[in-house]
């Protein structure tokens, strides 16, 4: 039986974007574990969310002021930045941003699948800003700042465009696994616009912890 042309057009539109997804994953720059890096075979589970009262100080941005977690979702977080109350899944993806449905979904399973775990999906805000989003585990990274050291889970967040679209960067931000704050953040512009200045390196990080380790000085 022949399919009617728009099924048959929307099929094809379907398997392209799937393919050039493919294609994405296979361009992301190569994980290299690097000498304070651990690799974890299996789940890696930082705090979600940090307690309320935590705070990660930055350099030229506002400051993370946590909030503590959602009543609806234990992995959604409720934080200040600057005048904003906003609320994001784990403290990293914004729900105010596109694509943050499909992001909390492969956040999860990357944290859950170990080091090398890739998830990947689609980002379509408007003609002309349609992305490939490529999400992936780089493992649990000692990291000193401001004096002490940190355990922290490395994820790496590959973007690019599609559709004529010629945007490409790597984001990579560390997440501390027993306050659950996000400590340090780096950003790599590659190609296209926008080219973005969103790191994060912080003056001040105050967890307020219960019954956990503070880090330890060096």
């Amino acid at each position: 039986m022949r399919l009617p042309l728009a099924i048959t057009l929307a099929l094809l539109a379907t398997q392209a974007q799937a393919t050039g997804l493919e294609d994405a994953m296979n361009r992301y720059p190569p994980l290299i574990i690097g000498a304070n890096t651990d690799p974890v075979a299996g789940p890696v589970a930082p705090r979600a969310c940090p307690p309320a009262g935590s705070v990660v100080e930055q350099k030229g941005a506002p400051a993370f002021e946590y909030l503590g977690a959602s009543s609806k979702n234990p992995n959604l977080c409720h934080l200040r930045l600057g005048p904003d109350t906003v609320d994001a899944w784990y403290g990293i993806w914004l729900t105010s941003w596109p694509g943050a449905d499909q992001a909390y979904p492969a956040l999860t399973r990357a944290m859950q699948r170990g080091t090398g775990a890739i998830e990947a999906f689609d980002t379509v805000m408007s003609p002309g800003y349609a992305y490939h989003d490529v999400i992936r585990n780089e493992g649990v990274e000692t990291i000193n700042l401001l004096g002490a050291k940190y355990q922290a889970l490395k994820i790496s967040h590959y973007r690019e465009g599609f559709e004529g679209n010629t945007y490409r960067s790597v984001s990579t931000i560390w997440k501390d696994i027993p306050s659950g704050l996000l400590i340090y953040g780096t950003y790599q512009h590659i190609s296209g616009t926008p080219e973005l200045d969103d790191p994060l390196i912080p003056t001040r990080i105050a967890p307020q912890l219960t019954n956990q380790p503070a880090p330890s000085a060096r």
